[in-house]
């Protein structure tokens, strides 16, 4: 009983703590007219996302609790009701239903991507009968679009992918192919991986663990882009840079360099700036290589809309995520060659002179390793996607969800 009291007191303070927080935040995105509806659905998902978390430790208001979800679902209704971005024509006639006309070029380069067909229908705002009768009609098939490998021409392209990633899983093996330019199917992947790396398969199997990871939800791409730079080279002087949308999980960028400067994590940003545009938010960690980044998104995005979120990296799930197949990929063969130099006693990274040509030898070969891994990645099925990949999702969500250029292009950064 005596030690329940204090809990007893200290609750109701932790409860006017955190709605007087909240109310806070909420006043902050209304106080701005027009409301940027994106923001106060940020926002809302985030606070509704601590409350479900904090359910079990303290009591809050209920009808606060289902007023924030009844808000975040009408918002997320709003989002779901609008038009699709590309419709088909009406074409009318003297007799019957109009025809719905759709171009056979808009429509291979939908199936070309790979979509399935009821995502192709909602893009086009029909129905997926339409689409069946458009591909008749066209001449057009999905199962055409399939590479016709035996099973021996197969098993040499797996084999060759393995020589470089010898860690890599199905999914990963089914994007480095379609990366290749080989579209193929589910059971031919599984059965040539059994066939050349049965004994990887289960080690890999017994290796692995999972980690339970929150909910993750953005309006779409460019919505939030997630930063980051992994150390497991540093002894070498070699680090990566990534950055990760996180709608649809395209990397942004994936580099590698032999310092931790912030000016070189925002050349690597703005590289991704002029390839595909600057995002809303840019998530990143406390360290002070993202500074520069940070500046960058507060001059041109602004002040006071989250336009760089900094925390711990353990919030930051999208590119920790990418983190460990990018170590199965890439750096873990990196990893293992430079210490099996270094236990040889052939390199010493005390030694500036040997240091450098390390870094001169690597570095290139890391990159090239990088761009090959982010071309698989982009598109690797994912399993909590209905197995669209990164770049069909990104294609998809601007489609959807357009993000404007923003005003202030003219950036002076020095770094």
């Amino acid at each position: 009983m005596a030690d329940s009291r204090p809990q007893q007191r200290t609750e109701p303070l932790i409860v006017r703590q955190f709605m007087e927080r909240m109310l806070r935040r909420l006043q902050e995105v209304l106080r701005c007219q027009p409301v940027d509806l994106d923001y106060l659905h940020f926002v809302l998902s985030h606070e509704v996302g601590l409350v479900r978390s904090f359910a079990n430790v303290v009591e809050l208001p209920q009808g606060v609790v289902r007023a924030l979800s009844d808000l975040l679902r009408l918002l997320r209704l709003q989002e779901e009701s609008y038009p699709a971005a590309t419709d088909a024509e009406v074409l009318g006639g003297d007799r019957g239903q109009p025809k719905l006309v759709i171009s056979k070029e808009c429509l291979q380069n939908l199936i070309d991507m790979q979509l399935p067909i009821p995502c192709v229908a909602k893009l086009l705002g029909v129905c997926k009968r339409t689409v069946y009768r458009r591909m008749r009609e066209y001449g057009l098939s999905v199962t055409g679009s399939y590479s016709n490998l035996t099973d021996e021409e197969l098993d040499n392209l797996v084999r060759s992918v393995k020589l470089k990633m010898p860690h890599i899983g199905y999914r990963m093996m089914k994007g480095e192919l379609q990366a290749m330019g080989y579209r193929v199917r589910w059971d031919q992947v599984s059965a040539s991986m059994h066939r050349v790396d049965s004994a990887g398969i289960l080690e890999r199997i017994t290796c692995l663990g999972c980690v339970a990871r929150r909910t993750y939800s953005v309006k779409g791409p460019h919505s939030l882009v997630h930063v980051d730079t992994n150390h497991k080279l540093i002894r070498y002087g070699i680090v990566i840079f990534a950055g990760i949308d996180g709608y649809s999980r395209k990397i942004m960028y994936l580099g590698s360099a032999n310092n931790n400067k912030a000016s070189t994590a925002l050349g690597f940003f703005m590289s991704s700036v002029e390839k595909f545009g600057f995002p809303l938010r840019v998530r990143g960690d406390q360290g002070v290589e993202n500074v520069c980044i940070a500046q960058c998104m507060f001059t041109v995005r602004g002040c006071g809309r989250a336009s760089y979120i900094s925390g711990k990296s353990v919030h930051n799930q999208r590119v920790e995520r990418l983190w460990r197949d990018v170590w199965m990929a890439v750096t873990r063969v990196y990893y293992e060659l430079l210490h099996g130099l270094e236990d040889e006693c052939l390199l010493d990274p005390s030694n500036s002179l040997q240091l450098f040509c390390a870094q001169y030898i690597f570095v290139p070969r890391l990159q090239m390793d990088l761009n090959t891994f982010t071309a698989g990645w982009d598109n690797h099925p994912l399993r909590t996607e209905q197995n669209l990949t990164p770049n069909q999702l990104w294609t998809i969500g601007l489609l959807q969800y357009p993000v404007a250029a923003p005003e202030n292009l003219e950036v002076d950064l020095k770094c």
